[in-house]
């Protein structure tokens, strides 16, 4: 239970007054982000969090990472192949992206043939 710090005579402010108000929560972009080597999300290689608006976390290329994602409304399901040829090599590369896109919750697996196929596919959203 969150509590604010009362001094005597002072009522406690509800958690509900301490609530971070909701049209911050609808601009909150926050991912934390995933590369696992094979078919499974764990363990993961890599891991880096990122924050838009302003762009940050530790992920290295989060400003273009921001860019590409806010291109397709934060629907990492929706980046498109920028049309680099990749070989047919089965090599899997499992990532995750979990946190909240403007208030939306994202929760996002996916498994991709290769690191070529991810790269290609996702651009700098998970080059951690």
């Amino acid at each position: 239970m969150l509590l604010a710090a009362v001094g005597a005579g002072e009522a406690a402010a509800p958690a509900s007054a301490l609530a971070v108000p909701e049209a911050q929560n609808a601009k909150t972009i926050r991912l934390v982000l995933t590369v696992a080597k094979g078919e499974s999300t764990k363990p993961a290689q890599r891991r880096a969090s990122l924050t838009c608006q302003p762009a940050g976390g530790s992920h290295r290329q989060a400003r273009t990472a921001c860019q590409q994602l806010a291109k397709v409304g934060g629907r990492i399901d929706k980046l498109q192949s920028d049309g680099s040829m990749c070989m047919m090599l089965w090599d899997p590369v499992t990532v995750t992206a979990n946190g909240t896109w403007k208030g939306r919750k994202v929760a996002y697996t996916h498994t991709f043939s290769n690191a070529c196929t991810l790269s290609t596919t996702t651009g700098s959203v998970f080059s951690l």
